[in-house]
């Protein structure tokens, strides 16, 4: 077979298959979140274009989260489409639009310089490297520092450091094996010497698992992890084994919950059960269930046994379902062990986008509040977050133009523990590079009604981009004014904040920002700081 032969068989291949992928979906993960961006990285960028939209899947299906508006080799930034709070590694998604690649002499110069280098690629018995000890890699380390200073008695001033770290490796030494971390170290400055006697209360291990491969279908996972088949349940410190045969996927967990006071490992908190999962689809709907019964010890006697169920579904394209929830199958009452059926914890959400312009969605929540063991959240935001949570929620957004996007929002409540049903509502609006001045404007207000406080919450922000993204400016206010009629107390707030960050590499990163409170005779003054590389 002469050459010229063979690069033609080679063109005619790759126009075909040109001609019949029409899209495809790139997964990147967000790697740096700051006030006016989101970044994320993609193993490469090829296919993605200035003021594409990159989704979130929700349910199975995809929802619009974030607009590009910078890109490079392997990642790209954005500026988020609603008020929804992203988090480092969470997965987003590109769609890629393909069309016949021949249509110009542009790609036949492709196809011809990738044909050309066919013709001299040496054999492959002849092609010596050095093996990675990683396959891949991806990670983030930061150094946060957060100062607060106060001109009155009761909120002394204060120092919070903070140190995060992040690795993922796949395949090390060639091996079937992967490592994945994500470890907190948080302190005061003027607490070190508490911070030298108990570590616990300030090192914080989210994420620190070992998972060996032994077949594709068959894995076991040591450490401490996150079973997303079984993600209310929270992480698990100890065994994880999974096997797949055909539909169903097979699961068996054993270890312990970590503590609820310091999230440190706690081995009298032990806890084991099993799960089944399966995945089934027709066309273009997927259906994916679980159903798993565990066991969770205090001091190991029975402290909890309870069913699991998770069932998600995307009945079309546009058009997903979602719902968890928890049946407890023991109680102890008046010292006697006994058996029962009570539901003790339920999550649904519906989510349906006819369009690119439109999405609705709905939830009820019915859990536990949850707690968090590291953030700066406000007083106000605490508050707001705890009042719109739990009910029932109904969210709009609608996209009248290309860079505008208008949402609405609507939350009910009411449990026997409160005095009156509680309601907030709810209003965001964004407008993405704003012509001429190409400045990004963010306005939101929330009311809450109920019967512990009352109350409004307005914000503004805006956000800018210089140098091709290489510098972020962004300034914002916010206005809150609550009411708490049991001991008729009024808690009223302005605060103003000013962000700069700056990409100074591809992967290094230096953000800061300076929020001052204005709260009757007190005034608050706080400057966040962070360095973070991304590798």
């Amino acid at each position: 077979m002469n050459k010229s032969f063979l690069i033609l068989i080679l063109i005619s291949a790759f126009h075909i298959y040109a001609q019949n992928i029409t899209e495809n979906e790139k997964v990147g993960r967000i790697s740096f979140v700051t006030s006016q961006n989101i970044y994320v990285r993609f193993e490469n960028t090829n296919g993605i274009s200035k003021n594409d939209t990159l989704f979130l899947s929700v349910s199975g299906a995809l929802k619009p989260a974030i607009v590009v508006q910078f890109i490079s080799s392997n990642s790209c930034s954005g500026v988020a489409l609603s008020s929804y709070q992203f988090k480092v590694n969470e997965e987003v998604k590109a769609v890629i639009k393909k069309s016949p690649l021949l249509n110009n002499e542009k790609n036949r110069e492709i196809v011809k310089s990738q044909t050309e280098a066919v013709s001299v690629t040496p054999i492959m018995g002849q092609i010596k490297s050095t093996p990675k000890f990683f396959k891949r890699t991806d990670g983030n380390i930061s150094v946060s520092s957060f100062t607060n200073k106060s001109n009155g008695p009761s909120s002394p001033d204060f120092q919070y450091w903070r140190m995060n770290l992040s690795f993922n490796a796949d395949t090390i030494a060639e091996s079937p094996i992967f490592f994945s971390s994500y470890v907190n170290f948080s302190y005061r400055a003027d607490q070190w010497n508490e911070v030298k006697s108990n570590l616990g209360d300030v090192l914080k291990i989210y994420d620190l698992a070992l998972r060996y491969d032994f077949t594709p279908t068959t894995k076991i996972t040591l450490g401490r992890k996150i079973n997303f088949k079984t993600s209310s349940l929270g992480a698990i410190d100890g065994l994880q084994f999974e096997t797949t045969a055909k539909k169903f996927v097979f699961g068996v967990i054993a270890g312990s919950h970590p503590s609820f006071s310091d999230y440190g490992y706690d081995l009298k908190m032990f806890e084991y059960g099993g799960y089944l999962f399966r995945s089934d689809s027709l066309g273009s709907v997927t259906m994916q269930n679980t159903v798993g019964v565990f066991e969770q010890t205090n001091n190991f006697k029975t402290d909890r046994r309870f069913l699991y169920f998770q069932h998600s579904n995307n009945l079309s394209q546009s058009l997903g379902f979602f719902v968890s929830s928890e049946f407890d199958l023991f109680k102890r009452k008046m010292g006697i062990n006994q058996n029962t059926f009570d539901m003790t914890s339920l999550f649904a959400m519906c989510s349906y986008n006819p369009s690119s312009w439109v999405g609705l969605s709905a939830s009820y929540d019915a859990r536990k509040n949850v707690i968090y063991y590291e953030t700066f959240k406000t007083f106000a935001d605490s508050v707001l977050e705890s009042a719109t949570r739990q009910g029932f929620s109904v969210r709009v957004n609608l996209r009248p133009l290309n860079y505008i996007w208008v949402g609405v929002n609507y939350g009910y409540r009411f449990s026997k523990d409160d005095p009156r049903p509680s309601k907030n509502y709810g209003v965001n609006l964004s407008y993405l590079q704003i012509p001429l001045i190409y400045l990004s404007l963010n306005i939101n207000y929330n009311k809450i009604e109920s019967g512990y406080v009352n109350g409004n919450y307005y914000g503004a922000s805006l956000a800018k981009d210089l140098f091709n993204g290489v510098i972020n400016l962004g300034v914002g206010y916010k206005r809150i004014d609550y009411k708490f009629p049991s001991d008729q107390f009024n808690f009223f707030q302005q605060i103003g904040n000013i962000d700069l960050s700056w990409r100074i590499f591809n992967t290094v990163f230096i953000s800061a920002s300076y929020e001052s409170t204005f709260q009757d005779q007190t005034t608050f003054s706080r400057l966040y700081f962070t360095l973070s590389k991304r590798f």
